[in-house]
């Protein structure tokens, strides 16, 4: 796909059952990159496809897109996801590519404990300047090499996130994030052992 964005002319498609270049419009792009995407197109994004951040202002000055964030924006009439997950991408792609779902936000995700769903918590390994929203706490220099992909949204991994989240979250509860993990295969029995002992540790 990749090597299809440097050789096709910007603001052009390739029908797939015929290979013949077709004509779009730049919201048309920018609709086929973003509607797999909960919706959302980054300006990075909409560089690959060959549209600039001036044309994204004016789509968004039109109505067409919205914009969420700084460099994030979503089009008109997306219907939200059933998985609720529409919340956690915005969160994490307002952050940048490398952010992630950090610590109570990666339990939750996984459905794996009972957690405040106003917060989403999210890491970024790049220094964070602005402040912390209401629903949005943003972790900031925290580098993540265990890193899951749910639903096209990176998110902390599970172990790392049981560890994160010991005094956000009550004990019995991340005791039984670690207890549904296990039981649905997401961690073995040694790491369920390992993790437990250690927020016995730190309590």
């Amino acid at each position: 796909m990749g090597t299809l964005r440097q050789t096709v002319p910007p603001y052009w498609h390739i029908l797939p059952e015929n290979g013949i270049l077709v004509p779009m419009t730049a919201y048309q792009t920018i609709y086929d990159e973003a509607i797999g995407n909960y919706g959302l197109i980054t300006v990075a994004n909409a560089k690959e496809l060959g549209i600039n951040s001036s044309t994204l202002a004016k789509l968004a000055h039109r109505g067409r897109l919205e914009r969420i964030a700084h460099g994030l924006y979503r089009i008109d009439k997306y219907v939200p996801s059933r998985d609720g997950f529409d919340a956690y991408a915005c969160a994490v792609l307002s952050l940048g590519s490398d952010a992630y779902l950090w610590g109570p936000s990666a339990l939750a995700i996984r459905r794996l404990c009972p957690t405040d769903p106003s917060r989403i918590y999210v890491a970024t390994p790049a220094r964070f300047r602005g402040k912390n929203r209401e629903c949005l706490i943003v972790k900031d220099r925290m580098p993540c090499n265990d890193i899951d992909n749910i639903e096209g949204i990176r998110v902390q991994g599970i172990c790392d996130a049981i560890l994160s989240s010991q005094h956000i979250i009550m004990l019995d509860r991340l005791l039984e994030a670690i207890s549904n993990a296990e039981n649905q295969s997401l961690i073995s029995a040694q790491q369920a052992h390992d993790i437990t002992r250690e927020l016995y540790i730190n309590d």
